[in-house]
C-alpha cells in the first residue's frame, strides 16, 4: 500500500495529457459525439402564443388566495439612521472638547496629601524668596486663625515633654 501523498491525492494513468489535443480533435470530428449539436430544450409549437390566455385562467381559478402586503420597514431604519447619526454627532463633539485641568481644580486635601508625601527641602529663606513681599500685610503676621486644640495637638506631636511646657488649658 502506498503512503497517502498529502500535496496532491489526486493521480491520472501514465500519458494521459501526452497527445491529449488529437483525442480530442478525433472525438469531435466523429459523427456521433457527446456533445449535442443541437439545443437540449424544445418547446411545442405555439407556446407563447396560448401563453397569456393560461396565466389569466389560472389567475382567476386561485383569485381567492390571500394576498398578504408587507410591511414598510422604512420608517424603521430612517429612525435608527437618525439616532445613529445624533450619536456620532454628540461622540465627535464630546471627543473634541478637552478638559483642561487647572489648580482650581483641584482638592484641598489633595494638595495637602502631596507636600505631606514629598520632600520639598526648602528652608524658611527661599520660602521667603519665593513669596511676594507686595502682597503681604503686616496684619497677616498678627492674625491667627489657630484653635487651642490644634496648638495643644501640634505641641503633643513635635514636643517630647509637653508637661514641661507648663501651659494652662481648659478641658
Amino acid at each position: 500500500m502506498k503512503p497517502f501523498d498529502k500535496k496532491n491525492p489526486f493521480k491520472t494513468p501514465e500519458g494521459y495529457f501526452e497527445k491529449f489535443d488529437e483525442r480530442l480533435f478525433e472525438k469531435l470530428s466523429e459523427k456521433r459525439s457527446a456533445i449535442p449539436k443541437t439545443e437540449g430544450f424544445k418547446l411545442p409549437e405555439g407556446y407563447f402564443d396560448t401563453l397569456g390566455d393560461k396565466l389569466q385562467q389560472k389567475l382567476n381559478e386561485e383569485g381567492s388566495s390571500k394576498v398578504i402586503p408587507l410591511k414598510s420597514y422604512k420608517k424603521y431604519y430612517y429612525a435608527i439612521a437618525a439616532a445613529a447619526a445624533v450619536l456620532v454627532v454628540a461622540l465627535v463633539l464630546n471627543l473634541n472638547k478637552t478638559n483642561e485641568v487647572g489648580f482650581d481644580d483641584l482638592a484641598q486635601a489633595d494638595i495637602e496629601y502631596y507636600f505631606d508625601q514629598n520632600e520639598l527641602d526648602l528652608s524658611s529663606y527661599e520660602i521667603a524668596e519665593v513669596v511676594p513681599i507686595s502682597e503681604l500685610e503686616i496684619t497677616d503676621m498678627f492674625e491667627s486663625s489657630f484653635s487651642e486644640d490644634y496648638v495643644i495637638d501640634y505641641l503633643d506631636e513635635n514636643t517630647d515633654y509637653i508637661d514641661e511646657l507648663n501651659l494652662v488649658y481648659d478641658e
